[in-house]
């Protein structure tokens, strides 16, 4: 049986976990080329009623100069704080967080390869995440799984962009 870091890489880009006032997402990329799909989780800690909308951003490059929305239809959430592990299914085409004002939030969404517009060069992927005025910390990370190739830990394709 395979490890997870076999079959996994995890992704977290340097200034994705911040204060909300420094949160930014313009240049957290990944490359989907080398994997099937990716999860990419947003933790929020809110102080207010929630306000950052959340948009999956495609290109086909990694400075995001061809970028588009990536359209969903459900992701997964627990806006309970600390007080369950739980996610909760969503279906909707939209998001903006919301939830306990104590403790950590949770928001995840999963992507497959061919939901993006292959056909046009598209397999860089983001999320786009705007306006955390209501919440005073937040971080994102993406888990890359489903390799398109085998190899060991120490050889998976890179996925930072």
């Amino acid at each position: 049986m395979s490890r997870f870091v076999e079959t996994h890489v995890i992704a977290i880009h340097d200034a994705v976990a911040a204060a909300a006032a420094a949160f930014t997402t313009d240049t957290n990329v990944v490359d989907m080329a080398g994997y099937n799909r990716c999860l990419c989780v947003l933790l929020c800690t809110n102080s207010g009623a929630g306000t950052a909308t959340i948009t999956l951003k495609q290109s086909s490059e990694n400075a995001g100069t061809s970028e588009k929305a990536l359209a969903y239809t459900e992701y997964f959430v627990n806006v309970t704080g600390t007080t369950t592990s739980v996610l909760t299914r969503v279906e909707a085409a939209t998001c903006t967080t919301g939830g306990a004002l104590t403790g950590t939030n949770t928001y995840v969404w999963e992507v497959k390869a061919d939901e993006m517009d292959i056909d046009g060069g598209f397999h860089f992927l983001r999320m786009d995440v705007a306006s955390l005025s209501n919440n005073t910390a937040a971080a994102l990370f993406y888990v890359l799984y489903e390799p398109r190739y085998a190899r060991g830990a120490e050889d998976m394709t890179e996925a930072i962009a």
